[in-house]
């Protein structure tokens, strides 16, 4: 799937889980939603790390961003996930 910088996709649900490059806690969309399961999502340090590793979470849209490294990434409006179920 191309994934082109600037677009929104609409209520994303994700997980938790830890980064084994960096060790760090972050955010990656559950598969199933036309997204790569590869790719991070930007958003709240302290409401990702403060809940256990696999914990289910939606967002209200994610848009996609491309670091200067040419890395691509999704970014949470404001920041906001929310723990479901």
């Amino acid at each position: 799937m191309k994934l082109i910088v600037g677009n929104y996709y609409e209520n994303i649900k994700c997980e938790n889980f830890k980064d084994k490059e960096t060790g760090r806690i972050r955010v990656r969309p559950l598969s199933g939603q036309n997204l790569p399961t590869n790719l991070v999502i930007e958003c709240s340090k302290s409401e990702r790390e403060s809940h256990p590793i696999g914990t289910k979470f939606i967002t209200e849209n994610v848009k996609v961003c491309q670091k200067p490294d040419g890395r691509i990434y999704l970014r949470a409006k404001d920041q906001f996930i929310k723990k479901i179920g």
